[in-house]
This record gives structure tokens, sequence and C-alpha cells, in this order.
């Protein structure tokens, strides 16, 4: 990673940052147009279906991992449909709940979708000459001032301290046996925004402000409020949801810097030293996690792996003392005896500070003079987006992995005049461990790459819905190892695959 910087160190600092940033926008507007073109392809099969009335339309929700999921889905609603009675029903024409939410003067739908493996599922979207539908809205939004909020669904029981700026007073997971996962006897609070202001030379808090609550969105589905408070007199924004039946709870953070400022150990003036400002993640701008769990231990996956942390802690402020302290997606912090852990995912590969005497820490934030010499300063808002799972087990048994590509990857839908209502699954690696790593065409064939995230080494039944007549495993330079062995019933194709945890296969699907 740092010899890949080295032909980059003649451009300066502004210039590599805005290649990143067209290089990254660019990015993202093409998966976006391929990921667009991809659903709305299915429109084309109707163009000229005259049965259509325009009473009734179609939601189809895609699932881009290769087990099945139940999770909510939220559309907005096309204009024709504000004010309207209407009636979802899925593929089995079986009407289904749902909520609606006014949000920005549009109109959002809110259901529980169900999702087959790396397939999709479509809902039928009725208009009723009935009475109008009431919006799980309509209620004003209000600002909370007092001192504690609770929130409460089928999951969990939060209690947030606005006096505190905001944090998470009390956190009881009803499915782990009502676990306190808040740690209140400790300096630090759960959710806690930290770091030191090395020109003020001092630590500022997010718990130094009293903050505000709004209530977005309250209905049987989901739970969104909105906390705004401050820190070191720079306002942030955060938003929070839990919804019902899942695990995980999403933070998405904002905080509106006014101005440049310096945030790390002290300010850096020769970064070739081998003691530098900033190594040691406690300085810098993190958000804090201090949990209840015994004499916990950390996990954290990597590309294609997971690692357990040997770590006493991950502090260090020189550089030939430099410790592992990387999260890519994860870090799972769990209990050696007792079972209870709490996850920690991050959109942002960053770093995190934990301890003996410290908490958990998602380092957000660093201002300051960095490696290669440059003076990161802040030049705009900082934007990040968290989940917190709390569980018992291990990450493998509590499928963290899984959940984490879930939250990575979420449903898509899209809105069609007419396509047929019905749920298709294309590869079935439900009850495996295994993860769908990649899926494309090459030379007719489709080839198929299989990573073991979660499982063993046992024989797994692996399912394609679709007749083929040749599966290859081969090798990454594209040698056939072996011709697997098919199993087929009603259409459908299956193989049995071993390999070890952590192990990667591809295959090339021949249907000729």
């Amino acid at each position: 990673m740092i010899h890949g910087l080295y032909p980059i160190t003649d451009w300066t600092k502004a210039e590599h940052a805005d290649a990143i940033k067209r290089w990254t926008d660019c990015t993202n507007k093409i998966a976006d147009e391929i990921t667009d073109a991809a659903m709305q392809s299915y429109e084309e099969e109707y163009a000229y279906n005259t049965n259509m009335t325009l009473s009734e339309r179609y939601i189809r929700v895609y699932n881009t991992l290769g087990t099945k999921r139940r999770e909510m889905v939220s559309v907005i609603l096309p204009k024709d449909y504000t004010g309207s009675d209407l009636e979802i029903c899925n593929w089995k024409k079986k009407s289904i709940g749902y909520s609606l939410e006014r949000e920005d003067g549009k109109v959002r739908l809110l259901f529980m979708a169900e999702v087959p493996p790396f397939g999709y599922s479509t809902y039928l979207v009725r208009k009723n000459k009935s009475s109008k539908k009431a919006f799980s809205g309509d209620k004003e939004h209000k600002k909370v001032s007092g001192q504690e909020y609770v929130f409460e669904n089928d999951m969990y029981k939060i209690v947030f301290d606005l006096s505190k700026g905001g944090i998470i007073k009390s956190l009881i997971a009803k499915k782990e046996g009502n676990k306190e996962f808040a740690k209140n006897n400790s300096e630090y609070s759960l959710g806690e925004m930290r770091g030191y202001f090395y020109e003020e030379g001092k630590f500022h808090s997010s718990t130094e402000a009293p903050a505000q609550m709004t209530i977005l969105s309250n209905n049987e589905y989901e739970t969104r409020i909105q906390v705004e408070g401050e820190i070191a007199t720079h306002p942030f924004t955060q938003v929070i949801t839990f919804v019902r039946g899942q695990k995980r709870i999403d933070f998405d953070l904002t905080v509106n810097w006014k101005n440049n400022v310096g945030i790390g150990e002290y300010e850096e003036k020769n970064w070739r030293d081998n003691r530098r400002a900033y190594c040691d993640d406690r300085f810098k701008l993190s958000v804090l996690f201090p949990v209840d769990l015994h004499s916990p231990r950390i996990y954290k996956n990597a590309p294609f792996d997971v690692c357990e942390s040997k770590l006493d802690n991950t502090f260090f402020n020189t550089w030939d003392r430099i410790k592992h302290n990387v999260i890519l997606n994860w870090v799972d912090l769990a209990e050696r005896k007792g079972g209870y852990a709490l996850a920690l995912l991050s959109d942002h590969t960053t770093s995190y500070s934990h301890g003996e005497d410290y908490p958990l820490g998602l380092t957000a934030q660093y201002s300051g003079g960095g490696l290669w010499g440059p003076d990161y300063k802040i030049t705009g808002p900082m934007k990040m987006k968290y989940a917190i799972i709390p569980h018992r087990g291990k990450w493998d048994e509590a499928s963290i992995s899984t959940n984490s590509d879930c939250w990575n990857e979420p449903l898509l839908s899209s809105f069609h005049s007419s396509v047929d209502l019905e749920s298709k699954s294309f590869i079935d690696l439900q009850n495996t461990g295994y993860q769908l790593s990649a899926a494309n065409l090459q030379d007719g064939k489709i080839m198929v790459r299989l990573f073991n995230a979660e499982g063993d080494n046992t024989f797994r039944k692996v399912t394609f819905t679709m007749p083929l007549t040749d599966v290859e495993e081969i090798d990454l330079n594209g040698k056939c190892i072996e011709r697997k062995k098919i199993s087929t019933r009603n259409g459908k194709s299956a193989i049995n695959v071993s390999m070890p945890r952590f192990g990667v296969k591809t295959f090339f699907l021949n249907k000729n």
C-alpha cells in the first residue's frame, strides 16, 4: 500500500484529492447506470402490454446475495398514488401489511419484502376506490428537549440522554435475554464523539453540549430519529434507524465543521520523525462504544479473511511500534466466556481503537500533518455511516459477515407498469456459509466465484435454478480442475462443493 503511493508523490495534495474524487464519482456513476439499466430491462419486455391499468403497478425487489432475505423496503411512490388507499400483494397474490410516510413532499411506502437468494420478488401495488389511506407519519414531528427519551420495538429498548449530546444511556437487547449492552460505570458514553483539539490543548466531547431530537418516523416497521448537537461548537447531525425484526441499528453521522481545526495528539511538524502525531487514534475524533462485556477480544474481517487480534491494545505513537488497527468492513468485540458480543460495521475503511481501560472506538476524523508531509485539513463536512449489532456467539455463529454484506448490498427495488408477478432465484447458497464473490458472462459461459466466509469444509449443495449441461471448476488461470457431477430436478441443477473456510473456488456454468 505504501509502495503504491510513491508514483503520486510528485502531485500536490489538492491534485491527488481531486483525482480520487473524479475517479470515485465516475465509478459510482457507471455502477449506478449499469444497475438502473439492468432493473429497467424487465420493463422493456412489456412495453406493448395493452392490458395495463394505471391503478395497478409493480415493485420488483432484487437480492444480490446468495442467501434469502426478509427486510424492510422503502419505495418512493409516483405522485398519482398520493392520498390513495392501497393494497400490496406478494407474488402469491396475498395481501401484506405496509406503511406510508410523507418525506420531503413525497410519499414513501414501507413494507417487509421476502426475496430468494440471488434473485427477485415482485409485488403488486393496487389503488383501491375506498377511503383514503391514513399516513403513519401524519402526527407532527416533535422536538424533544427533556433529559431522556425512550424508544422501543420488538428488538430493543433504547434510552437517549439529550443532556449529554444524545448519547445512548441504555441499550437493552430483548432477543438476547434482555442484556444491557451500555456500560454505565464508565467515564465514556455509548455513541459519544471525542477527540483532542491540539490548538486548544484539550479533549472535546459531544457530551459537553445538550442535543435536540426530532422524530422522523415511528411506525410499526421502523423508528428513525435525528439527533442534533455540537462538539467543540461545531454542529453535528446523526440519524439513528432501527427496524422491526432487525438486529442491526444504523447510524448516519454528519459533522458540519465551521472551519478547519487541528485534531490529533499534537501539531505534526516533521512527519519523518519516528514519533508521529497521527498514530495514536485515541486523540483523533472517534465515536466510542463502551459496552458491558467481560474480558472481550476483537475479531475483524480482512480481504477474504477474518483475524483475531492478539494485541492488548491498539495504541502506538512511533513508526517502529506500528500495530494493526484497520477496520475494513467490521470488527466484533466478543466475550471470551459468556457469549455476548457487539459487532461494529463501517462504510469507511478506517482505523479503530481499543484497550483494557479504553472502549472500542471508530476513527472518524484526523486533521493535521500526515504521511508524506501534507497538511490534511478539514475542507468540508465529515459524513460517515456505521452500524452496530448486539448479539450472542462468535462472529461466525452470529453470521456477522453475512449481516455486513446485507448492509453493504441493500435490497434494490424498481417500479414498473407491468411485469410478471413472480419470485425467482438464480443461485442458492442458503445454509452453506458461502458468499457470491463474482458472477458474470465469459465467452458464452457463466462465471461464478464463491468464497467460504462462515462455513466449514464439509460438502455443501449449491443450486442453480436453470438447466446446466456442464459445470467446470477452474483455477485462476482458467484451467479446468474438475468437471462437477450435476444433479437435476424440476429444471434446477445442483452440485456439491467443499472448500476450507476462507477458501475461494471458481466455476464455469454451461447451459448449452
